[in-house]
């Protein structure tokens, strides 16, 4: 009997560790899991914002082109954004020749206008993308409350009135739904 109780037992501390190791490697598998989980949800509205870019001009997003936006939430010095920055530059030049009207826009949460300024100039060259900014703290920024972003990068995709088709964390899902969105046209 008592060998009999010491097997069961195993048996549910292995199924036990199973089971644990099963969601630790879905939320390792899947970033989104973990950090996207307070994002706005696909249907929702997305908030209107006013924004200046590097060169101090304003920009409302209601006020935009009805088009397809992808929204990249980022700073220089966050090494996480740094390291998708070659690959959002990418989709952005691919957009302009692509049959689905896309609008990049990047909201960094830098507080140095010069180092946000040579990132996106000189560093990274991004110029088919709308850099926006605050220049503030980025918990103290009302986007990041009105977006939900806990974490950077984050990703949306709003639709041409601004209704979230996707939120993430995972550059490369945006990258899918892009072409997703592109084969529908």
């Amino acid at each position: 009997m008592m060998k009999k109780m010491v097997f069961i037992s195993a048996l549910i501390a292995l199924f036990s560790l199973g089971s644990f190791a099963q969601n630790a490697n879905e939320s390792q598998e899947d970033p989104d899991v973990v950090y996207a989980k307070d994002l706005l949800k696909s249907g929702e509205q997305a908030p209107n914002f006013v924004l200046k870019d590097w060169k101090g001009e304003r920009h409302e997003l209601y006020q935009m082109a009805p088009s397809y936006k992808v929204i990249e939430f980022w700073a220089s010095w966050c090494p996480d954004c740094r390291r998708d920055l070659p690959k959002v530059n990418a989709l952005a030049e691919k957009s302009q020749t692509s049959k689905l009207p896309v609008v990049f826009i990047g909201i960094s949460y830098d507080t140095n206008k010069d180092a946000w300024t040579k990132c996106i100039n000189e560093t990274y060259k991004m110029r088919n993308i709308l850099e926006l900014s605050e220049l503030k703290k980025w918990k103290e920024t009302q986007t990041s409350k009105d977006y939900h972003i806990n974490w950077i990068p984050s990703y949306y995709i709003l639709d041409q009135q601004n209704k979230v088709v996707l939120s993430t964390v995972d550059i490369n899902k945006i990258e899918a739904k892009i072409e997703e969105l592109s084969q529908e046209k």
